[in-house]
């Protein structure tokens, strides 16, 4: 059998590995196969606990030889400051470390919702803010500022889920909240 003149050989994913290896990439790496016959191999560091670990190659399938060198040093600064963003908001960033803050972060926004949720529903006790927005005060706004904002809110709770469901959340319980004082309050009229 003969060799077809297009055909160009592969050197092999070990070769690709070792010429990775001598450019300095180090453990763990990904190697990406060429997606076509004028592509390369690309290898390229996935260590994400240290961010100067991001390099990467392409290698020739065909000689084994570099192509092309991207180092993480060469980055320009916000590229390099958008991947460690990426890496801390991911918690892959400083490994376990970085996820106990996330955590603690997370916790702590949580409760200051919680407490923001607290703090509206006992508002009809008096606070130290002054006197509490009676309930039912949006129907004394005029309808061409209302349904502007009812809108502009409604948009933003649609295309921004993790706002805008426990905002649907909270009206509801606020409506059966406010629902169940009237009915107490009509009983004991009564």
């Amino acid at each position: 059998m003969g060799s077809h003149s297009g055909a160009r050989s592969d050197v092999g994913m070990d070769a690709v590995l070792k010429t990775a290896r001598a450019e300095g990439l180090s453990d763990p790496v990904e190697i990406v196969p060429p997606t076509d016959s004028g592509s390369a191999n690309v290898v390229r560091q996935i260590q994400r606990s240290w961010p100067k670990r991001q390099d990467s190659i392409a290698v020739d399938p065909a000689t084994g030889k570099v192509t092309d060198v991207l180092r993480f040093a060469d980055y320009p600064l916000l590229a390099k400051l958008t991947r460690w963003g990426i890496d801390a908001h991911t918690g892959t960033l400083f490994g376990l470390v970085n996820q106990i803050t996330l955590a603690g972060l997370a916790l702590a926004l949580v409760l200051l919702i919680l407490w923001g949720y607290r703090m509206w529903w006992q508002r009809g006790r008096g606070s130290a803010f002054g006197r509490p927005i009676p309930r039912g005060a949006w129907r004394q706004v005029s309808v061409s500022v209302l349904v502007p904002r009812v809108a502009v809110v409604a948009v933003v709770g649609y295309h921004v889920p993790l706002l805008g469901i426990p905002l649907a959340g909270f009206l509801a319980v606020d409506i059966v909240l406010g629902w169940i004082g009237r009915r107490r309050t009509g009983h004991a009229h009564a």
